[in-house]
């Protein structure tokens, strides 16, 4: 059979995983960074701008369609037609409009010896409006899935050199932001980490840089860097069972000059320390989990309206089951302080649900759902909110290198200012090539 099923992965506005492109000052990135086991608290990376992507294996797995010598690449390209009911995701002046999405994506591995390789991954595209009184009719986007690293294995130590910039253009993507205005960040985490393997002992430690730049006028209180560095320690209790102990030390600095008034942030520093636990039910179910306390403090320097510091448990779990060979899913969920985008801080409650389904010959199906909850702290544009939504995505095998997909998002958000509450619809339609 020529013919190969391919599972579709949804493209989701979650907020969770638009915090972690943008932001390293949270525990759900240094606490739990190098630890195995367990499902990502984010929902599938990807970004509305360009639909549905597909989920295709690396090269490093063996799928690959170029190969020269041992470098091994993959390169796709897609086009698509959507229509968004709430292009800027606001509640005054909603704009709609049908646009096309071109994209390409390219992966390459290269294995520079029997241990030590350079992988590549990148998926970029954009929005090309042709109705709605869009601000910026032309929006290039970089899925957050991007990344270029370096691995290498010294004795029994892997050091990961690593470099994951994005550029998004749909304020739905983080469940704090109100939306309006025209939204377009630039993005990029780059870092090193270092995981020394003792078979029963997993030592793991890091740094890493956060770079966040508004490519437009209206979200330059955005910009910014951050740093962070992180450990964890874990023990194998159990063949199925591995206890651990993790903790990070992270900053955000807002540019001067960047914002003025009450829409500029202040600078802070967090520190998270707590136990952490990961697993396999059964041989198809694993899951993780761990607990903490979080302590986060800002200077009011840049803007004095916003006040308050944060000292409050975390916690997060995950879990994913492959109940047959056809139907995949996953549940996670969590609770933490996070910097907001317009107030010091915002205590977050994440809950998602994803699925990726073999229908029948040739069809696949996937989805999610979510739900945000944030508490902001006191400040003149601060709230109360609730983000929840729907993603699904039907997928056909034309042939061997030919995929269709058809998807639809719908994203709500009520909060105690009126005017950020909105509602966002996208349906669309994708042709994906594989070369």
């Amino acid at each position: 059979m020529l013919r190969k099923l391919v599972i579709i992965a949804v493209v989701f506005a979650a907020s969770h995983s638009m915090l972690e492109a943008q932001n390293i000052f949270r525990p759900s990135q240094g606490g739990q960074m190098g630890i195995s086991p367990g499902v990502s608290s984010a929902l599938p990376q990807g970004g509305l701008e360009g639909g549905p992507v597909m989920s295709l294996a690396g090269p490093g797995s063996g799928r690959y369609n170029i190969k020269m010598g041992p470098v091994q690449m993959n390169f796709t390209a897609g086009m698509g037609a959507a229509y968004n009911t709430n292009v800027n995701a606001s509640n005054n002046n909603q704009q709609s409009g049908f646009y096309l999405t071109p994209r390409v994506g390219a992966t390459l591995y290269y294995p520079f010896s029997k241990v030590n390789n350079f992988t590549l991954s990148a998926q970029a595209g954009y929005n090309y409006y042709l109705t709605g009184d869009v601000e910026n009719q032309t929006q290039f986007y970089l899925s957050p899935g991007t990344q270029l690293a370096f691995n290498i294995l010294v004795g029994d130590v892997t050091i990961s050199l690593y470099t994951r910039p994005s550029i998004t253009t749909n304020p739905a993507y983080d469940p704090s932001v109100g939306g309006g205005g025209n939204y377009n960040i630039a993005s990029n985490v780059a870092g090193i980490n270092a995981a020394w393997d003792l078979n029963d002992v997993l030592f793991n430690v890091g740094l890493a840089n956060s770079l966040n730049y508004s490519l437009t006028s209206d979200y330059t209180n955005q910009n910014s860097t951050g740093n962070q560095v992180y450990a964890n320690a874990s023990f194998l209790v159990q063949p199925y069972l591995r206890l651990g102990l993790q903790g990070s030390a992270s900053t955000v600095t807002y540019f001067a000059g960047s914002s003025q008034g009450a829409n500029s942030l202040n600078d802070g520093i967090s520190f998270m320390l707590g136990p952490f636990a990961t697993g396999n039910i059964t041989r198809y179910t694993m899951w993780s989990a761990g607990v903490g306390w979080q302590i986060s403090q800002f200077n009011e320097n840049n803007n004095p309206l916003n006040t308050g510091n944060a000292s409050n448990p975390y916690f997060y779990f995950s879990i994913s089951n492959e109940l047959n060979r056809y139907f995949t899913h996953g549940f996670s969920g969590s609770f933490e302080t996070a910097p907001s985008y317009q107030s010091n801080f915002v205590q977050l409650f994440t809950l998602s649900y994803n699925f990726s389904w073999i229908l029948i010959r040739d069809w696949s199906l996937g989805g999610s759902l979510f739900f945000n909850n944030g508490s902001e702290s006191p400040g003149p544009n601060s709230q109360d909110f609730n983000q929840a939504g729907l993603n699904l995505a039907l997928g056909y095998q034309l042939t061997k290198n030919w995929v269709a997909n058809i998807y639809y998002s719908f994203i709500g958000r009520g909060s105690t200012v009126p005017v950020d509450q909105y509602n966002q619809q996208i349906i669309g339609l994708n042709l994906n090539y594989t070369f």
